[in-house]
C-alpha cells in the first residue's frame, strides 16, 4: 500500500476599502481574504496541488460605538449669561461617523434646583476637533482654545462634527443662568450624541442593514454603545449621553471703611504703612492739625469663589495732605494709582484720588473668611 504525504498551507490577505483606521480596530469594510494550498505525494510521487476555486472572504462590519463624557462641572452665579459646560465625544468604533448633538435638562431631583434650558433662548453648542488638544491631556485649556480659535465650529444639524475612529470632538454647551438662586443650587445638563452616516443627509445609523447576519459580503452596522443619562438613551441605540452640572457659587463679598488717628514717630508726619499690616482696633491719637489719620477699606470674601476685577476708588476730602496708600492682607493688587506724597487735597479731588483696579481676593478656606485692605494715610492740615 502506497504512502501519502500531505502539506496544507493556508494564507490570508486583507484588501482595504476605507483606508486605515487610527486605532487598533480593523476598519469597517475591509475585505479579509483567505485561501489554502494542499500538496501531497502518492508512492513518493508529487501530485498536482489542490487549491480552492475561490478564496474565503468576509467584510469587516461597522462597529458603531460612541461615548460622551462630561469634562467637569462649572461654577456660576445667578443671572450669568453664556456660561460654558465642557464635554468630549469619542468615536470608539471603526469607521468615521457624523454626530448629531442635543441637550436635555436632567430630571428634577433632590440635587436639581434650577433649569438652564428654560432660561436660554436656544441650545448653543460649539465644538473643536481632536487636534485642538495639543498637549494630549484630554481637555482643552483656555490657551489651547485661543490657539485653536480658527478650528471652532458652531453646531447645527447641517454642520455636525465628523469624527474618525478613536478620535474625539470637544463640545461646549453654552447656557444662561436664571435668578434668584442660592449658593449650592445645581442644574444638570445632558449632552446627547447620536451617530449618523458620514454622507450627504447624515442618515440615522441602524443595525443590521441587510437583515442577514450570516452574509459575510455585506458591511453591516453593529451597535455597541452603552446606555447613558439621556431620557431615552438605551444601550445599542447608536447614541450616548452624559451629564455635567452648573453649580451656583454666588459672591459673598463685603466692604467697609473706617478712619483712625494713628501715632507717628515724629510730629507732622506719617510713618510708612507696615508690610505685615494689622488693622487698628481703635484710634490712639486725637484728630488734631498735623496728626496722622489712617483710612482703612476692608474687603471680605465669605464665599467659596474668588472675586476678581475689583475696582476701588477713594477721593480724599479737603483739609488733608496725602502721604501714602498700600494694599495689604489677602487683597491682591492689580494697579494702584495714588497722588504724589504731600499732595494737598483742598479743592483738588481730581488730583487727590486713590484708585485700585483689577484686584482679586480669594475664596474663603476652611470656613475662614478672606480679608484684605486698602490703607491710606494722610496728615490733617
Amino acid at each position: 500500500m502506497g504512502a501519502t504525504a500531505l502539506t496544507v498551507l493556508s494564507t490570508g490577505t486583507a484588501f482595504a476599502q476605507t483606508g486605515p483606521a487610527t486605532n487598533d480596530f480593523t476598519p469597517a469594510g475591509e475585505l479579509v481574504s483567505n485561501t489554502f494550498t494542499l500538496n501531497y505525494e502518492v508512492n513518493d510521487t508529487p501530485q498536482p496541488p489542490i487549491t480552492p476555486p475561490a478564496p474565503t472572504d468576509f467584510n469587516v462590519d461597522r462597529l458603531v460605538n460612541v461615548t460622551v463624557n462630561s469634562l467637569g462641572d462649572t461654577n456660576v452665579i445667578e443671572s450669568q449669561a453664556d456660561v460654558e459646560l465642557p464635554f468630549v465625544v469619542v468615536n470608539d468604533g471603526n469607521d468615521t461617523q457624523a454626530y448629531f448633538l442635543d441637550l436635555e435638562q436632567e430630571a428634577s431631583s433632590a440635587t436639581e434646583q434650577f433649569d438652564t434650558l428654560g432660561a436660554t433662548t436656544a441650545p448653543d453648542l460649539i465644538y473643536y476637533p481632536d487636534a485642538a488638544d495639543t498637549d494630549g491631556d484630554g481637555n482643552l485649556s483656555s490657551t489651547e482654545r485661543a490657539a485653536a480659535s480658527a478650528l471652532e465650529e458652531d453646531y447645527d444639524d447641517t454642520n455636525p462634527p465628523i469624527v474618525a475612529p478613536d478620535e474625539r470632538v470637544f463640545v461646549f454647551a453654552r447656557q444662561d443662568i436664571p435668578d434668584p438662586l442660592s449658593t449650592g443650587d445645581r442644574a444638570g445638563i445632558i449632552l446627547v450624541a447620536d451617530t449618523r452616516e458620514n454622507a450627504a443627509g447624515f442618515a440615522d445609523v441602524t443595525a443590521d442593514t441587510d437583515g442577514n447576519d450570516a452574509d459575510a459580503t455585506i458591511v453591516e452596522n453593529v451597535l455597541a454603545d452603552l446606555s447613558g443619562d439621556g431620557a431615552t438613551d438605551a444601550a445599542t441605540d447608536g447614541s450616548h449621553s452624559d451629564t455635567g452640572y452648573f453649580i451656583v457659587q454666588n459672591p459673598e463679598v463685603s466692604a467697609t471703611k473706617e478712619v483712625f488717628g494713628v501715632a507717628a514717630t515724629a510730629a507732622g508726619t506719617c510713618d510708612a504703612i507696615a508690610t505685615a499690616y494689622t488693622k487698628p482696633t481703635a484710634s490712639t491719637e486725637y484728630f488734631t492739625p498735623g496728626s496722622c489719620v489712617e483710612y482703612v477699606i476692608e474687603v471680605v470674601n465669605a464665599g467659596s469663589t474668588s472675586a476678581t476685577d475689583i475696582v476701588l476708588t477713594d477721593v480724599l476730602p479737603d483739609h488733608l495732605v496725602f502721604q501714602e496708600a498700600a494694599v495689604r492682607g489677602a487683597l491682591v493688587p492689580g494697579t494702584l494709582t495714588d497722588p504724589a506724597p504731600a499732595t494737598e487735597c483742598d479743592g483738588l479731588p481730581a488730583t487727590c484720588t486713590v484708585s485700585l483696579s483689577n484686584a482679586t481676593i480669594a475664596a474663603q478656606t476652611g470656613g475662614v473668611d478672606t480679608v484684605g485692605f486698602l490703607v491710606i494715610r494722610a496728615l490733617i492740615e
